[in-house]
């Protein structure tokens, strides 16, 4: 099986530690089920961890595969800071941008700096930089290197069915390259939970937190595409056009949802969840 574990992950910076001193009891629990993430993705044994973020380059009506050599960043707040500097897989990349261009998906390869090599660096964004800490210090725990990644940039204003197609395509790649790859949604939910919040309040926060749940809960994530676009504006989430590509991965796999936990600490849903294989 191509996909060995796949999962949705919460990056808002208020779950690791060493970046605040406090931390109430929603965030603990986020915490705890983002070790756990860790633990199943790691006994997984993945070559290549693909990490789609919508917090990265944003490109206009196109969905970005970052096709650099690593990939860098730092995250901080008045307490602390995470630093994470990791190898990305350029070949598998490149075949993933290949296929889906062949598919005549709206795709564009991004790299920097150079061809390859150490100055070939993409800026990790906190969508990939929050998962990454935790599964990090996972492996870290055992003495074991991160695994290379993937980063893809899906854009909010490509059709949702492309982005389903997207992950289809993804696993066919990986099926063709013959590796063993987790793949991760990074997705926080509706940003209007609370009226102190920056996109003030909204009902809609709390009722397309909810379908969301449902859908993960009941493996149904086809029903996003039923999804009230007003709802969403109105709710201001993060996550739709990741778990599109979800969708389409987990349709061509046969992996099992496995835990789910969501909690709203601040002004916008989070929630952590993993799949992995059907015995």
């Amino acid at each position: 099986m191509p996909i060995v574990f796949a999962g949705i992950a919460p990056h808002g910076d208020e779950i690791i530690p060493v970046l605040h001193r406090e931390m109430d009891e929603k965030c603990r629990r986020l915490m705890e089920a983002m070790k756990d993430f860790a633990k199943e993705l790691m006994k997984r044994d993945p070559e290549v961890i693909i990490i789609a973020t919508p917090h990265n380059l944003r490109i206009t009506e196109h969905i970005g595969i970052i096709t650099t050599s690593y990939g860098e960043g730092e995250f901080r707040t008045e307490y602390g800071s995470i630093h994470i500097r990791v190898p990305c897989d350029q070949e598998l990349a490149r075949k993933i941008y290949e296929k889906a261009k062949k598919a005549e998906l709206p795709v564009v390869g991004v790299n920097y700096g150079v061809a390859s090599g150490k100055l070939s660096t993409i800026t990790l964004d906190w969508g990939v930089l929050i998962p990454l800490w935790f599964i990090k210090e996972e492996y870290g725990r055992w003495n074991r290197e991160l695994p290379p990644i993937i980063i893809i940039t899906p854009s909010r204003e490509v059709p949702w069915e492309t982005l389903v197609k997207l992950g289809e395509v993804i696993v066919d790649t990986i099926e063709e390259a013959n590796k063993k790859v987790a793949f991760i949604a990074s997705a926080d939910h509706a940003h209007t939970h609370d009226p102190r919040g920056p996109y003030g309040y909204s009902d809609a926060a709390k009722i397309l937190d909810e379908k969301i749940i449902t859908m993960i809960k009941n493996e149904k994530l086809e029903e996003l595409l039923e999804l009230d676009k007003e709802l969403i504006e109105k709710a201001k989430p993060d996550s739709i056009w990741q778990l599109l590509i979800l969708h389409g991965v987990l349709k061509k796999t046969r992996l099992k949802l496995s835990a789910l936990t969501y909690e709203c600490p601040t002004y916008f849903g989070m929630l952590v969840a993993y799949y992995i294989p059907i015995k």
